[in-house]
């Protein structure tokens, strides 16, 4: 009787550490972050869907100003790759980021599909930014996702001038 005690015993501490792990591992780390910048002008074909997209009010993404666009030569794209791991027990669903707009931010979008981060899991997750004119790269990214139905954010500073 008394070894069945102390196996319910660590059966429970062990069941309490893991209930305790997957609570305190509910937010996604952000490992790694990369950024492209380059001009509308090089990918022409591009901007005119977006173009598009935007005058058929059409365009799956976020519009951060009102109007139509200008020419390409008046924008400039910022791609941001964030790498993010999952430490939890739990898939992380619907993963996705949110750029804080500044004044020269026109739009942004990011991946098409869900994005699902499996437990353990590491994955790289974009986001395009159109800005008019030149700007500086520093953004505050949000990324939002879902773990047992329930949304949770994590605020990500991009900073290249460190």
């Amino acid at each position: 009787m008394r070894s069945v005690a102390i196996v319910m015993i660590v059966l429970v501490l062990a069941a309490v550490a893991v209930v305790g792990y997957g609570l305190f591992n509910t937010t996604l780390q952000v490992i790694a972050k990369d950024l492209q910048v380059f001009s509308a002008v090089e990918r022409p074909a591009e901007f005119e869907q977006i173009r598009t997209n935007v005058e058929r009010d059409a365009l799956i993404g976020t519009r951060l100003k009102s109007g139509t666009l200008k020419s390409a030569e008046e924008y400039q794209y910022r791609v941001y790759t964030l790498r993010v791991k999952n430490n939890g027990l739990v898939a992380a669903r619907m993963t996705e980021m949110q750029i804080a707009p500044m004044l020269q931010d026109v739009l942004y979008y990011g991946e098409s599909g869900e994005v699902v981060i499996e437990p353990g899991q590491t994955r790289d997750i974009w986001c395009v930014l159109l800005t008019e004119g030149n700007t500086h790269n520093v953004r505050d990214i949000h990324i939002t996702y879902y773990l047992w139905g329930n949304p949770h954010e994590v605020k990500f500073t991009y900073d290249d001038t460190i």
